[in-house]
């Protein structure tokens, strides 16, 4: 099952830069919608494919889509608020994300272990498809709200000289704060802060040259981006960020199995304790563990399927887990205009550093549970501190796609980092740990050359 999740974050990865640069062109409000509605159409088809290849294709292509609204959001929903009020408004924005982390294992809870197993027209329908198709429902049911009720980012449209646009959706923001008419709303002019923009609504008798004009507004962000005084802050930000995501996603994904492992071992050991790297060296044999059946494998050309015997305590570290890092982006916004900036993710990145450095001597599955609590907790909050830094930062007419750039890398990171996991386990055990543990910690320190807001 862990192919599910890392075929569309492999498309993530790709796609984050790509889709904030056109963001920054065609609109935040606009690429999201885009993106969303095709995202639950190629998820329901995916649910229907017999084919392993095609299968695979079309999830890394839905990774690649939700690239764009897993990425704008921060500054898609940011936007609508003071600068003062934007890093607090992504870290209350990030008390979300455990939370589908919650829903999802839940749902998967309920939906696989179903007993669904059925043919209609040549095609093998089960319970796993069937969770497939459910999760793209939440997705349209978003897109739809998205179109009928919220508008583009004013500061989006005043970046483009839009500013009539801006001030009405000004206006109908004021209304619905205030219960007032909306001709009331004391301001009455918006002056453009515009730089470059492709004339995306006037019909022009070359392609060619609205082709040139988007070209010069793509370049036009990314010079912005690396030249001074931005390159400082977004060589900072971004490397934050990745030994951040490298940490997260290199123990994220490894700790499922390290639980699986340590189950095991104690119902075979009651009373017996053992540490992690014993585990790694010694339960495969004693054990005699195989690896379970993947699905669409082919055996004597007969497609094979998912087990749907999972052992219930996985969905429940995974609840567990996600749980205690709900409270942890609350927090964070709540003291996102009472300390320095920097204060939240170099406390939170340290203590995360402390707890991966933990994983190696634990020596039972509670405590696993304990220390990934810790670490899951204090990961969340610098993540969305950081997206948080990030937005108020950069100006408008680049922001998507500099937050997009330093999301990029993070996944990039949470790539590698499974990689490199993997690779050292066979050499070493206690590399990777330490490894990971100091590389979260280094992000800490280096929070201390975030700007501070006097030096923005």
């Amino acid at each position: 099952m862990t192919d599910y999740i890392r075929d569309p974050f492999t498309g993530c990865v790709f796609s984050a830069l790509f889709w904030g640069i056109f963001a920054g062109v065609y609109g935040r409000r606009n690429i999201i919608l885009l993106t969303l509605f095709i995202d639950s159409i190629l998820t329901i088809i995916a649910s229907f494919l017999q084919n392993y290849n095609l299968f695979l294709i079309f999830r890394i292509m839905s990774g690649f889509i939700m690239g764009a609204p897993g990425t704008l959001i921060y500054t898609y929903f940011s936007e609508f608020h003071e600068d003062k009020y934007q890093t607090k408004s992504v870290c209350f924005l990030g008390f979300f994300w455990p939370l589908a982390w919650l829903i999802l294992p839940g749902l998967a809870w309920i939906f696989i272990p179903l007993p669904i197993n059925f043919e209609f027209y040549g095609i093998h329908y089960n319970s796993w498809r069937m969770f497939l198709a459910f999760i793209s429902v939440p997705t349209f049911i978003i897109a739809m709200i998205i179109f009928l009720k919220y508008p583009e980012s004013p500061k989006f449209l005043v970046s483009q000289g839009e500013t009539e646009e801006a001030l009405a959706i000004l206006r109908k923001i004021y209304a619905v704060n205030t219960g007032r008419d909306e001709c009331e709303y004391p301001v009455k002019q918006l002056l453009s802060d515009v730089v470059l923009n492709v004339k995306k609504k006037e019909t022009s008798s070359s392609s060619f040259k609205t082709l040139a004009d988007l070209v010069k507004n793509i370049w036009w962000q990314l010079r912005t981006i690396v030249s001074p005084p931005y390159l400082k802050y977004a060589i900072i930000l971004w490397t934050i960020y990745t030994s951040n995501m490298f940490g997260y996603y290199g123990f994220g994904l490894w700790i499922p199995e390290l639980f699986n492992r340590f189950e095991n071992y104690q119902q075979l050991h009651p009373n017996a304790s053992a540490t992690v790297c014993e585990l790694i060296r010694d339960i495969s044999q004693s054990l005699n563990i195989t690896i379970a059946d993947e699905p669409f494998l082919p055996l004597d050309g007969v497609a094979k399927e998912c087990k749907p015997n999972i052992d219930e305590r996985v969905f429940i570290n995974a609840l567990t887990i996600n749980a205690v890092s709900l409270p942890g982006n609350l927090i964070s916004g709540f003291l996102a205009n009472k300390v320095d900036r920097r204060t939240i993710p170099m406390i939170a990145m340290f203590l995360a550093g402390i707890a991966a450095f933990g994983v190696y001597f634990v020596s039972s599955s509670l405590q696993v549970l304990v220390v990934m609590c810790v670490f899951s907790l204090m990961v969340t909050m610098s993540n969305f501190a950081m997206a948080g830094v990030a937005v108020n930062t950069f100006p408008t007419h680049v922001a998507a796609a500099a937050v997009s750039m330093m999301v990029c890398l993070g996944r990039t990171g949470a790539v590698v980092s499974n990689l490199v996991f993997a690779l050292l386990l066979d050499f070493s055990c206690e590399v990777p740990i330490f490894l990971l543990a100091s590389i979260v910690m280094f992000g800490g320190l280096l929070s201390f050359l975030i700007p501070s807001k006097e030096k923005k």
